[in-house]
């Protein structure tokens, strides 16, 4: 009784043993799909800013409605973030340039987005005055710029 009581114990041990490999990987590929998805928020930012700013320097000519639905799709990017950030992603492996200072100052962080968000508004409502276009676009920029200063790495 005591050799099947000890096997047990024994197999048990070594089960967990070899699951604990299996439980890292799963919250390193959880905390990259969160990583993964956070790149992709910024991007989309990123990508869309760069287009406006195509269109503002004149190298582009856009139609209106794409112009406001870039502009919109910022917006919508910058309600999403806090959920995309707020999981800490220790386990990740995927390179970002998120500084981990994002987590100690949470609060700080969490709450540039809504002044994006509102930035990212008033430049769709600008959409049709180049001139107002511009001033928009230069406020939403300095938000962008002033995050990115505080939370980026290089």
């Amino acid at each position: 009784m005591k050799k099947l009581v000890f096997a047990g114990l024994l197999g048990t041990i070594m089960l967990s043993g070899a699951m604990y490999p299996m439980v890292a990987q799963a919250d390193e590929a959880s905390d990259n799909a969160a990583v993964e998805n956070r790149k992709m928020l910024m991007d989309g930012i990123g990508g869309a800013m760069g287009t406006l700013g195509c269109y503002m320097k004149g190298e582009c000519n856009l139609p209106d409605p794409v112009l406001a639905n870039l502009a919109k799709g910022i917006a919508f990017a910058a309600g999403a973030a806090p959920a995309a950030f707020e999981p800490q992603t220790p386990d990740a492996s995927v390179k970002t340039t998120s500084s981990a200072d994002i987590w100690a100052n949470w609060d700080d962080f969490a709450g540039r987005f809504p002044e994006l968000e509102t930035a990212a508004l008033a430049l769709a409502d600008a959409v049709g005055d180049k001139g107002a276009m511009g001033a928009a676009m230069g406020n939403l920029g300095k938000n962008c710029k002033a995050c990115h200063d505080e939370y980026r790495t290089k």
